[in-house]
């Protein structure tokens, strides 16, 4: 099974990350090539460990080594074997199952129909986070689970975000869309086109409510995907996000974007965006 885990640059990503994590106990990958470790971009150490690749053991080093390959084939020699993106694992958590299948990160090139249609065959979940426009069509057993958010945080938070990477951006400019994802309503609005012939493969989270009760969040999922999950775990304190990576995990209040937003940002947000928010049950500013 192929489970998308979308959502607009900074609108809880790494939210379901958490929740997927520690809940279901399950690891994810992201279609961007990587620049950190494999432990760093599968989830919880803890929970993985034996890591196998073709079928050597797959230390961080080599982990890099193999992603760049694999890109370096797919990139310019336009190889797409689903083999050479597939590690393995052993669950070190009941019922400790060996030999877990794991899809590589950097993998957007490689999910052509016909590896997209061998994943989603899988009794694997596997879960990928993206945060592309959808494709024009999708298979059976490849589900969608996209978070949303209000978008006054979110332009702001990637605002500061692509600051922080270099890729100056201020406020108003995130706010009109011009990024490399577009603007947060055109970016939706094309999701809106496809959600239909998902045929009831796709679920709507919103960040806010996944942020308070993440026990309902998962119940949502797994009714979707018929994964069990544990509903003892607990997720990170920002805190502990915000030390591991501090140039990620920003802010841990949800209200602050209204202090910094100008009377006329606030307008330009409502005026650009607010069909969208009104279609996704999100409150008109108060500032405008």
């Amino acid at each position: 099974m192929l489970i998308y885990m979308s959502s607009y640059p900074r609108s809880g990503s790494s939210l379901m990350q958490q929740i997927i994590n520690n809940f279901f106990e399950q690891p994810w990958t992201a279609v961007d090539t990587p620049d950190k470790p494999l432990h760093d971009l599968t989830g919880i150490p803890s929970y993985f460990k034996n890591w196998h690749y073709d079928p050597k053991i797959l230390s961080n080093k080599k982990t890099i080594y193999h992603l760049l390959l694999n890109y370096f084939n797919k990139r310019f020699l336009k190889i797409y074997n689903l083999n050479k993106w597939i590690a393995t694992y052993d669950l070190n958590v009941p019922p400790y199952t060996n030999n877990c299948r794991y899809l590589l990160p950097g993998c957007r090139d490689m999910l052509t129909l016909k590896n997209r249609k061998k994943l989603a065959d899988e009794e694997t979940y596997f879960f990928v986070k993206t945060h592309d426009l959808p494709y024009k069509e999708y298979l059976e057993n490849e589900y969608v689970i996209q978070m949303t958010r209000h978008p006054g945080p979110v332009c702001l938070s990637f605002s500061k975000f692509l600051n922080n990477i270099n890729q100056v951006k201020n406020l108003d400019e995130v706010i009109r869309g011009k990024t490399l994802y577009g603007s947060w309503s055109e970016w939706h609005q094309r999701w809106n086109q496809v959600i239909p012939s998902l045929n009831g493969r796709f679920l709507q989270l919103k960040y806010e409510d996944a942020l308070l009760n993440p026990v309902r969040t998962c119940e949502k999922i797994q009714a979707l995907i018929h994964l069990e999950y544990k509903d003892d775990k607990k997720l990170p304190s920002f805190e502990e996000l915000n030390q591991s990576s501090p140039n990620y995990y920003v802010s841990g209040n949800t209200d602050n974007w209204k202090h910094t937003y100008s009377h006329n940002q606030m307008t330009l947000l409502y005026k650009l965006h607010g069909v969208t928010m009104q279609q996704l049950d999100y409150y008109k500013p108060e500032s405008c």
